[in-house]
């Protein structure tokens, strides 16, 4: 790998760019001759530029950020241009907006050129881009033209979103190009995950019997075998659309969380619960699971949240573990309905006490090895966060697995979540501080 040097690159709202280095470096890239500025050859597709060598003039709008670059055989090289992937809103771009910032601001302090753009941004013919590069004091996104990215990391925030034909082609472009390092392709559909994951030995005694719901004999054969079970929506997220059923004395329990309240419908058969469900989740495929009893947590269950990244040496790596408590009365841990986030620390200790760093490297080396699984048989992963169970006796359960995972509010999680993707950027695009980068 050839040797990369820092230095700061300021864009101009003119266009021009400017990059500053120290003195000693200086003289490598101006070096054929008396000129202040040199012509680079950027991104994957090689985008003619020219740069000039010297410290940018103090203008409103001018975008600094922390980039690595080399000089080889005449050609300057920067980067690495890293594109979050989005839809147009019509003025701008939807998404997280926050997160966004976080992940510019990352690759400002870290060496990384971080942009918006969304497929109508794309200019197939020049291999070049209209993005969106965020203005700290002006607290906006400014568009500019790029060049193309090394690196793409796809945000499309919906399903919905996803299906669309403009959508759907860029990825399948995107993901075609050999130079250029896409990630991660979609959303992952609970039903393939768990067909693939019950196929590989090391991880199938994690799996809870899960099934497609499709059939009243299929609904009655489940709750004959498990004291509970949950219905699930194959594309599901953040906890929509999951029914917790059991038997309460003789009657038939069905629970369902609705903005952060939990409603509960009760049936006397279970064939009059089953015409219920047929009109509920009419046209949405639905997956039926084996209820797996939680420890609690003051008086709560919990589930635990892991984050699984490649890092800056192109490894997968644990980044943090969460524990997310379900809320009161709620039948799912998720925060946006009704969960609250604990110290993993605290509770592993006072549930588990002695075994608490045993149970907790379980957990590290099982979501390791279903990341490893699930990468083998889907292309373009670089990070997702996992829904794992844990038992009063720490028997470890997998619930499912997500290809965009929303922030860990936890400050060393976020922190490390966002240093993975820069380094991992780095380490691809060939752009890092040399082999054996890592995501510290």
């Amino acid at each position: 790998m050839r040797q990369s040097r820092s230095g700061w690159l300021t864009i101009l709202p003119s266009g021009r760019w400017y990059l500053q280095a120290p003195k000693e470096n200086l003289r490598l890239l101006l070096m054929a001759g008396r000129r202040k500025w040199v012509s680079a050859k950027l991104g994957p597709f090689h985008v003619s530029k020219r740069i000039h060598i010297s410290r940018a003039p103090f203008t409103r709008g001018r975008i600094r950020i922390k980039v690595r670059w080399s000089y080889n055989n005449h050609q300057l090289t920067i980067g690495p241009l890293i594109g979050i992937l989005t839809v147009s809103d019509g003025s701008g771009f939807r998404g997280n907006k926050e997160n966004f910032k976080d992940i510019f601001l990352s690759g400002k302090r870290l060496g990384g050129i971080v942009f918006v753009f969304t497929p109508e941004n794309i200019n197939w013919n020049s291999k070049v881009v209209r993005g969106y590069l965020y203005d700290e004091k002006l607290d906006s996104w400014i568009e500019h033209q790029l060049p193309f990215p090394h690196v793409v990391y796809n945000r499309i925030p919906t399903r919905k979103l996803e299906k669309k034909n403009v959508v759907s082609d860029t990825i399948k472009q995107l993901a075609s190009f050999e130079n250029v390092t896409f990630f991660n392709p979609s959303f992952f559909n609970k039903r393939v995950i768990f067909r693939i994951l019950e196929n590989i030995p090391d991880v199938s005694g994690f799996l809870p019997e899960t099934s497609k719901l499709d059939s009243f004999a299929q609904l009655k054969s489940f709750t004959a075998r498990h004291a509970f079970v949950y219905l699930k929506p194959v594309l599901g997220k953040a906890g929509e659309g999951i029914m917790r059923l059991e038997k309460e004395k003789r009657r038939w329990k069905l629970r369902q969380v609705q903005d952060q309240r939990a409603i509960s419908h009760y049936f006397s058969s279970l064939r009059s619960l089953w015409k219920f469900l047929q009109k509920k989740i009419r046209g949405k495929r639905y997956i039926i699971q084996q209820g797996i009893p939680l420890a609690h947590y003051k008086g709560r269950p919990f589930d635990v949240r892991v984050l699984v990244q490649k890092n800056g040496s192109g490894q997968w790596g644990v980044t943090g573990i969460g524990i997310r408590r379900a809320g009161a009365g709620s039948i799912t841990t998720h925060v946006p309905r009704g969960g609250s986030i604990q110290s993993t620390d605290r509770v592993l200790a006072e549930l588990f006490q002695e075994q608490a760093e045993a149970v907790r490297q379980q957990v590290e080396k099982t979501a390791l090895t279903i990341a490893a699984a699930l990468n083998e048989k889907i292309e373009h992963l670089a990070e997702m966060s996992m829904d794992l169970g844990l038992t009063s006796e720490g028997k470890l359960w997998f619930f499912e697995a997500n290809a965009k995972p929303e922030k860990f509010d936890e400050p060393n999680i976020r922190k490390g979540s966002l240093s993975n993707l820069i380094r991992y950027s780095q380490y691809v695009s060939k752009l890092g501080e040399g082999k054996g980068a890592n995501a510290g």
